[in-house]
């Protein structure tokens, strides 16, 4: 059944679309951080289990990006679930999300690279911070415009503990900004919380 708003040929599921298709090409862009070694560094089997070991700082910064990624998807899911209709302040919205989204791949790769230096962590996090900041004003607009939100998805208590989750994930990239001040090369092992996110909110 296509859904659209009042006067206009905007449809939800043309903005699912789009979104998937962006999340897809960013998560899948990813992994071309990753290099393979070229063959004038590696001659035998050890020096290339010796290069692939060495980068074992960018795959950690590849998968923790991945599941960072992975995060915002499910979360604009759930925005976009509950969605009866769309407007363009709300379309807005989303292009400014998935105009960050395609950001990630550079910044994951310069943080890969360069994760020593508090500059390369600092954009990451500020990355991740608009993203989900973004996040939390669409929330919002939606809170405030409940026209747009489908009647059977209208429920207060879930509309507050998820208000709750985004502002908790507007946190972690603060907290993962304060520790690059202190340990640049580990900060964005603070998403990790993300996975125990059941320990610090309750419904």
């Amino acid at each position: 059944m296509k859904r659209e708003s009042p006067g206009s040929e905007i449809r939800i599921n043309r903005l699912e679309a789009l979104t998937d298709g962006v999340f897809a090409i960013a998560m899948t862009i990813l992994v071309l951080s990753l290099e393979v070694p070229n063959r004038s560094q590696v001659t035998s089997q050890s020096e290339l289990v010796q290069n692939i070991m060495s980068k074992g700082y960018q795959f950690l910064s590849y998968f923790i990006s991945f599941f960072v990624i992975g995060s915002i998807w499910i979360s604009t899911i759930r925005r976009t679930h509950i969605l009866n209709k769309t407007d363009y302040k709300h379309l807005w919205l989303n292009m400014l999300n998935l105009f960050f989204v395609t950001t990630i791949p550079f910044t994951t790769s310069l943080l890969g690279d360069y994760g020593e230096y508090e500059f390369a962590e600092v954009l990451f996090h500020l990355d991740i911070l608009i993203l989900e900041t973004i996040a939390l004003v669409q929330w919002q607009y939606l809170m405030n415009n409940k026209d747009l939100i489908r009647e059977d998805a209208i429920d207060d208590s879930n509309l507050i503990y998820y208000r709750k989750v985004y502002i908790f994930h507007v946190i972690v990239p603060l907290l993962g900004i304060a520790v690059s001040v202190f340990t640049p090369v580990w900060s964005n092992l603070v998403y990790l919380v993300i996975f125990f996110r059941v320990f610090f909110i309750r419904r």
